[in-house]
């Protein structure tokens, strides 16, 4: 067998495993907030829609980092550089603005399906706002960090981040989207 397609196979089936694993425990997770799923109409729509965007701003990120890494703009230590800055400072925008938006086109989509019971669009709003940023911090964080230690460590970043990134990101989101639907649920004006 090809040794590059040897050093993948290596560095890529745990991290699958593990992700496979991570899946399952975001849906057992997911099947706990059953009675937060039931009382917010709309949190259906929100959900998939949130954890798309965890996973898709987390990967680019972290996809960027590796090529970063690669071409030698950003150094395999946890030390600040411009282009280390400006791609986290440019995530976290992302993750703001897009959960916005999602908590907006979330409530529209409801709208659009004329269910009885209604939803609330600063309800779904600011759990998306919420649970958006929230895990968009945590996740920035994770994606620099494992970028950095894994390309420090030999490994190619590209193999390691998207899987890992996505189902940790699947993970955290669904944590954050609890902690914010309790959070908005003690708000009295929504």
């Amino acid at each position: 067998m090809n040794p590059e397609v040897k050093r993948i196979l290596k560095e890529s089936i745990p991290i699958l495993i593990l992700c496979a694993i991570g899946g399952i425990v975001a849906g057992i997770m997911l099947q706990g907030m059953e009675r937060e799923l039931l009382k917010i109409p709309g949190l259906l729509i929100l959900l998939p829609a949130i954890l798309g965007m965890r996973g898709n701003i987390s990967g680019a990120l972290g996809s960027r980092l590796a090529s970063a890494l690669h071409l030698g703009l950003i150094d395999p230590e946890l030390k600040w550089n411009k282009h280390l800055s400006n791609n986290v400072l440019a995530t976290m925008l992302l993750n703001v603005l897009m959960s916005f938006l999602l908590g907006l086109i979330s409530y529209a989509a409801y709208e659009l399906t004329n269910f009885k019971n209604h939803a609330n669009v600063l309800e779904l709003t600011a759990i998306a706002v919420i649970a958006g940023v929230l895990a968009g911090l945590i996740l920035t964080a994770l994606s620099v960090l494992l970028a950095i230690l894994t390309y420090a460590r030999g490994l190619d970043p590209d193999n390691i981040l998207m899987p890992s990134l996505s189902t940790v990101g699947d993970i955290i989101t669904v944590i954050c989207l609890l902690f914010a639907v309790r959070i908005v649920g003690y708000i009295p004006y929504i």
